[in-house]
């Protein structure tokens, strides 16, 4: 039986390196090499490049419908389709000529978080669980009946960068628990239930800007579920003497903190060696490593020797954002 896989981004790794080791008729599809970095460079997606180092044929395409869908089946003559991360819509006829099917792999516990950003989502909303499921497409995003899930309690530090390495490992791990189930072409389908439904958006780099006036809690589930992009930003406007009026930092790691001050939100409580105490519309955090503009990230004891605060001091989002 020949397996066709589907991917673009790192999620896929995994899964593309269990399907290699469990079966020898394996072929991979993935988008074309793309612009990349300040110079433009062209660059294969992370799936071509796994898949090159494993010695596999690659077939690279712009789309799955129509013709070029068509094109790409027919090469490939798969009998089973497994997609993890590949970013672009199957056809009506990709979805229904494999003989056993196509079923994606998709890193949240649906019919919650459909869509593209499912793990940022989650973080942001304060799931206690994460999680993988494996589901048979439809033409509908993320829709159709599950065939398997893996929940996950992720720690409460966690950042979406960890939650997606962590969540595609047991991405492979439900694979190849599902695999010769799903060979037989008979493998067990959920209905999802229409009335859980939640949508996950692509992320917009907007996004990015500190909600200061939100709670303390919210504001630190940003800073994690915003790493690694497109990460939390805010600008800050100092009072101290030939201080620049307005600079634009980086939030890179924060915490709550104990204290219940009423004052304008972002407002600086206080100004401790290793950290920093900032208001929010409820409580604080307390900023532990923060990053200047065209500088690398550091500690806040190092970061206050070259970048001063005081008491009162103003974080603030842009206007407009």
């Amino acid at each position: 039986m020949r397996i066709l896989f589907l991917g673009s981004g790192p999620f896929g790794i995994p899964t593309l390196r269990r399907l290699h080791s469990l079966r020898e008729d394996l072929i991979v599809a993935t988008v074309p090499d793309a612009p990349s970095g300040r110079g433009q460079t062209p660059r294969s997606s992370f799936i071509k490049q796994e898949a090159v180092s494993l010695g596999l044929e690659v077939l690279e395409t712009e789309r799955l419908r129509g013709q070029e869908g068509q094109q790409i089946l027919e090469h490939a003559d798969a009998d089973l389709v497994i997609t993890a991360d590949i970013r672009l819509i199957l056809g009506t006829r990709f979805l229904q000529d494999p003989e056993r099917g196509c079923y994606n792999l998709h890193a949240s516990l649906l019919p919650r978080w459909r869509g593209a950003a499912p793990v940022v989502r989650a973080l942001l909303a304060g799931d206690d669980q994460l999680g993988v499921t494996l589901y048979r497409m439809v033409r509908e995003l993320d829709a159709g009946p599950v065939v398997a899930v893996e929940k996950w309690t992720p720690p409460a530090t966690v950042t979406s960068q960890q939650a997606e390495e962590h969540l595609s490992l047991l991405a492979a791990d439900v694979l190849e628990r599902m695999l010769e189930t799903l060979e037989s072409g008979d493998p067990p389908q959920l209905p999802q239930q229409e009335d859980r439904v939640t949508l996950a958006p692509r992320l917009e780099k907007s996004e990015g800007w500190a909600h200061w006036e939100s709670s303390a809690v919210f504001v630190e589930r940003q800073v994690r579920a915003l790493h690694p992009w497109p990460r939390t930003r805010t600008l800050v406007t100092r009072g101290g003497a030939g201080q620049p009026p307005e600079e634009e930092l980086i939030l890179h790691r924060v915490s709550l903190a104990d204290r219940t001050e009423q004052v304008a939100a972002g407002t600086v409580l206080e100004v401790r060696s290793d950290q920093i105490i900032v208001a929010c519309g409820e409580g604080a955090i307390a900023i532990h490593r923060m990053q200047r503009s065209a500088k690398k990230p550091l500690e806040m004891a190092d970061l206050l020797r070259g970048m001063p605060f005081e008491v009162g001091d103003r974080f603030h989002g842009k206007e407009g954002a």
